[in-house]
């Protein structure tokens, strides 16, 4: 019965945890899946939710269902937190929001909203701006959506290629879908400015174009208002649009899979149909969320004091590893640019010079530097060459900065090392 399935394609992210997890050498270093890390290397719980879980635990709810479109305090409580309290869409109900689990099931969901948008004609095409996160074109592709994709980012001039994103705006077809990462992104940690952000929106508000954002580092770049600026400028523009919300990151509930997503519509009556709608793409898909996370979010930004502490929380750690490397750093190339960019998990990237074209290329793993890193010293880093800061600490650091120095000085091609 089984016998024409197929192998699915290489999922780089997976192997690497795998490997990395199954290596027990006392060198290891595991810079790869994007998660808050200790001094020791092992997973930093946020003091607020080891808080919150004690209140949860003295008051018990059991482990009933939610329903199947979430829990209706903490989607209030994100909304909220993602486009203000005093934002009159949600006042006057045009933001329809549903619990999914975290971001990437926040992402597909949409991608599902999207095939049912006009029955009578053919779904939109999604651009998206490369490099970017890995899921989003296959999550696209899977319900069938066309996906094209248009250049991001410049790497040498280290910052968004603007030109590229507002023409890539002007030449798609009316009606298309747009996904843009709202803050700290994904991989290069390069954000457009608010004046720019003002600029995409009139561009794709004068071609009719559907954003999609998706929101994943909310409160890990500028702070919790700044990092959604897009979000809320878009909202008062009217924008019908879809924002995807993860808690895994600003909440550390990474296995948790907490998360939500919000329809913005034009009207009550729009949003109450587009609700309706996601309800029955939950229950068909995963029947309800799960509800450890979300109680455990409502718990923190229920209370006065708790909710105080997550919003001022830092990371001096953060700060500490990626000065310290780039002073330890002796590899060639500038990197002054480094500390513009955002995000908990800032990337390294390591960037190869083409002989025949002139131009950066990223470099496989296969031609020396990331796979070298690997087999050799045993520090994982996924193939496009970007980091996990937070797995860096005291005892690793030095290490780690002498790896990547050595890697670059014995890799010809390798003109720089290029934090982006």
């Amino acid at each position: 019965m089984f016998e024409s399935i197929l192998p699915g394609p290489p999922d780089v992210m997976y192997d690497l945890k795998v490997r990395a997890d199954n290596d027990t050498s006392e060198a290891k270093v595991d810079l790869g899946v994007g998660i808050y890390r200790n001094n020791a290397g092992q997973y930093q719980e946020l003091h607020v939710v080891k808080e919150a879980k004690k209140i949860l635990a003295q008051n018990d709810p059991g482990h009933d269902y939610e329903v199947t479109t979430g829990n209706e305090l903490f989607l209030r409580n994100a909304a909220e937190l993602m486009f203000g309290q005093d934002c009159p869409r949600l006042s006057t109900n045009h933001i329809a929001s549903v619990q999914t689990i975290s971001g990437t099931g926040a992402v597909h969901l949409a991608a599902s909203l999207l095939t049912q948008l006009n029955p009578t004609t053919n779904p939109p095409t999604v651009y998206v701006g490369v490099p970017a996160w890995g899921n989003y074109k296959p999550l696209m592709k899977l319900v069938g959506l066309d996906v094209v994709e248009y250049t991001y980012y410049d790497s040498v001039n280290r910052s968004i290629d603007f030109a590229a994103i507002l023409r890539a705006a002007r030449d798609a077809p009316s009606g298309s879908v747009f996904v843009l990462q709202g803050c700290c992104h994904n991989p290069t940690g390069a954000d457009p400015t608010p004046a720019q952000w003002d600029e995409l929106a009139l561009c794709l508000k004068q071609r009719g174009h559907l954003p999609l954002f998706d929101v994943a580092y909310q409160g890990l770049g500028n702070g919790l208002e700044e990092d959604v600026y897009s979000v809320r400028a878009f909202a008062r523009m009217g924008f019908d649009m879809l924002v995807c919300q993860s808690f895994s990151k600003n909440f550390a509930l990474y296995g948790e899979r907490c998360g939500a997503l919000h329809a913005v519509c034009g009207d009550a009556r729009q949003a109450a149909n587009v609700r309706d709608r996601l309800r029955c793409l939950i229950r068909w898909e995963f029947s309800s969320a799960p509800a450890f996370g979300s109680r455990l979010v409502n718990i923190t930004l229920g209370s006065d004091a708790l909710r105080a502490q997550w919003y001022v929380h830092e990371d001096p750690k953060q700060q500490y590893g990626i000065q310290l490397t780039l002073r330890l750093l002796q590899a060639r190339g500038a990197w002054g640019h480094a500390t513009k960019n955002q995000d908990t998990a800032t990337r390294v990237v390591f960037h190869a010079r083409s002989s025949t074209s002139g131009k950066d290329q990223i470099r496989s793993p296969k031609t020396v530097p990331c796979k070298k890193l690997i087999d050799k010293y045993h520090i994982y880093l996924p193939p496009n060459g970007r980091i996990n800061v937070s797995g860096l600490n005291e005892s690793n650091l030095s290490k780690v900065a002498t790896a990547i120095d050595q890697v670059v000085r014995d890799s010809p091609g390798l003109v720089r090392a290029n934090l982006a």
